[in-house]
């Protein structure tokens, strides 16, 4: 279960990495990272400090999940972190059922073939990942 765990922190450093990045230097073509309607309007457009606060709360995911790798602190309550974190990442994959995630009807935009193709099914990898860390006896 060390593997999973490695790989999960592995996965969220990946992913702070990547804010982190967009919040200093931006975002190449934002289309294909934010939610936009079909007109081309971005749904939301976080800031930099948005940005940041993503990139904060990844990294602290990937330390739940580290920690669970090097079994430095046993407490219970990281369990429950760990599933609340899995819980939040299967909503991601199941989505809003317009604009993001596995059930959206928007399916013509360029973020929504990327969410499509790369960002739900990491949701969904993720949430499984995170499931059988914690549920698997």
């Amino acid at each position: 279960m060390g593997t999973i765990a490695l790989l999960l922190s592995i996965i969220f450093i990946f992913l702070a990495g990547l804010h982190f990045y967009w919040a200093l230097f931006g975002i190449k073509d934002p289309s294909m990272v934010l939610p936009t309607k079909e007109n081309g309007d971005f749904l939301f457009r976080p800031g930099k400090f948005g940005t940041v606060i993503v990139g904060l709360l990844l990294s602290i995911f990937a330390l739940v999940y580290l920690n669970k790798a090097l079994n430095f602190n046993t407490e219970m309550e990281f369990r429950f972190v760990s599933i609340a974190i899995g819980i939040v990442f299967l909503l991601r994959a199941i989505g809003d059922f317009n604009y993001l995630g596995f059930f959206k009807k928007n399916r013509s935009t360029k973020f929504a073939k990327m969410d499509s193709r790369y960002y739900a099914p990491l949701a969904l990898l993720v949430t499984l990942l995170i499931f059988v860390l914690e549920l698997w006896p």
